[in-house]
Parts: C-alpha cells; structure tokens; sequence
C-alpha cells in the first residue's frame, strides 16, 4: 500500500488561550493546566518509502533547523527497532521556531499519526510521548483540549458551539522555552477555574479573560518586542481577549467574525511588515 505512494500529515500551530503552571516536579518539569486549541496554519510533513530513513526540511523556516537533532528523530526513535520500513520524510516548516506555537511538537506529533495509522505500530504511552516535549500528547489529538500534568494529560473539550477567529502575531524572535520557565518566580498559582462546557462564545470569551498566561510577564520582561506586539494587538478594532501563546513569542487577538480578523490583519501588517502575522478560525 505505501510503496509508490505519498502520504501527507499536518503538524497544526497550537495555541494556549490560557496557561497556569501549578507547580514543580523534583526533575525540574513544571506542571502545568492550560486549554489549548489549535489553528489550520501548519506544518506539512510528508512520507514516502525509501530504502533508509532520510529527513529533509523546505519552508520559510527551514534554514535553522538541525537535521540530526529535531523533534521527528526523537519521535522516530519511539519506534526504533519495531519498523521493519524506512521513509524520506520532508518537513515544509512554515512555523516560526520557539514561537510558543508548539512546532516543533506538533511536527513530532505527525510523525507518531502517521506510524500508528499507517505501519500498524501501537502508539505509545502519552507520558513517553510527553518526553519528546510537553506539547506533543495534545498535538497528537489535535483536538480542543484541557492539558495537565507535565503535558501527558490531556482531556479534549468540546467548543463546537463556540465561533471565534484568531490572529497570531510572531515578532520573528526565538524564545527558548527553558529561559522562561527558570525565570518563573511563583511556580504554585491557583489552576485554572472548574469548567463543565462551553456552549456560548460569551460565555468562553468571559472565562477566558479571568484566566492567565503565567509565563507572559516573565517574557515580556525578557523580550521588549513581546510587549509591543501586545499593545498593538490591543489597539485592533473588537479585539475580544489578547494574550501570548506558550512560552512565547507569539501573541494573539480573538475576534468574533473572519472580516474582523482580516481586518486585524492588515492593521498590524501596517505596523510592522517584519512580523509574522496570520489568521485561522479557532477549532
């Protein structure tokens, strides 16, 4: 069945509407609570049978990536020694990198799908697959989710009756996500408010709001950039909730229809041509 042909995978752009780390486990791993949902700006990851494993890499965000130390060796390494097959394997990499929009992740996460799906192998457990990175359980999903633990947590929500659109703004910056974490002077914050559902957009925008992003002063303070691309987001026409994603360094606005993101857009591209800036519907 795999012999000739390609098959496509898609490593979607993660978001954390809200972040809470909750506290510290002895190995140093941070705990979090979040609701992270994702976008349809990804990552394309394909796979052909090949007589070795070859990994290559195009895209606008190609040119820094390391060939023999990335998240898709790592997860090829989940299933050393069970693939009796070998694949070339090309990642189109059209996400900015230590952009807090789990990549990285979402690109080892892609790699796990297409070996469970299409060479019959189990996927493993989702505390290994926590290893390779916090994010990488819910990139698996891909799905709405409430993410605990270190990131091997992850309970999927549903927002169905939820209609929202979100711009994320990157400053072109790298954030090592390990910089802020140790930069993190309270480590025990309150976990995010119980929730049952979401069925009105009302309702998750007002949820969403008294929730935080507990990393995001720490960056902030970091990176002047994070902060200006902040106030500017704020300064767009109906923004609903503006926040940073993950670590950094990418923010984002909520909007209630796609015209008042478009619009968004263009007002930031305005602003800054440098910065990376695109527009999804939230799922």
């Amino acid at each position: 069945m795999l012999e000739e042909i390609t098959i496509e995978e898609k490593g979607c752009a993660k978001i954390n509407l809200a972040l809470h780390v909750t506290g510290v486990k002895e190995d140093g791993y941070h705990i979090l609570d979040s609701i992270v949902i994702f976008t349809d700006i990804f990552d394309i990851l394909t796979f052909k049978k090949g007589k070795k494993n070859l990994l290559t890499f195009t895209g606008e965000f190609s040119k820094a990536l390391n060939v023999k130390n990335n998240s898709v060796i790592e997860a090829l390494k989940l299933f050393e020694n069970l693939l009796a097959d070998h694949f070339a394997i090309n990642v189109e990499k059209n996400l900015p990198l230590g952009a807090g929009l789990g990549g990285g992740s979402a690109d080892a996460a892609a790699v796990i799908r297409f070996i469970t799906n299409y060479c019959n192998q189990p996927m493993p457990s989702f505390e290994a697959i926590s290893k390779i990175g916090a994010d990488v359980p819910v990139c698996v999903l891909s799905l709405a989710s409430r993410v605990g633990g270190i990131g091997e947590i992850t309970r999927p929500i549903d927002i169905s009756g939820i209609d929202l659109w979100i711009v994320l703004v990157n400053p072109r910056i790298f954030v090592a996500t390990g910089s802020v974490f140790e930069d993190v002077s309270k480590k025990n914050n309150e976990p995010l408010e119980p929730f049952t559902n979401f069925r009105k957009t009302d309702q998750f925008i007002d949820y969403l709001r008294r929730q935080r992003n507990d990393l995001q002063s720490v960056a902030v303070n970091k990176w002047p950039e994070i902060k200006e691309v902040l106030d500017t987001i704020d300064k767009t026409q109906d923004v609903l909730l503006t926040r940073m994603s993950g670590s950094g360094s990418t923010c984002f606005g909520l909007y209630r229809t796609q015209d008042i993101a478009k619009r968004a857009v263009s007002y930031l591209n305005q602003k800054s041509s440098k910065w990376w800036v695109k527009y999804s519907k939230v799922s």
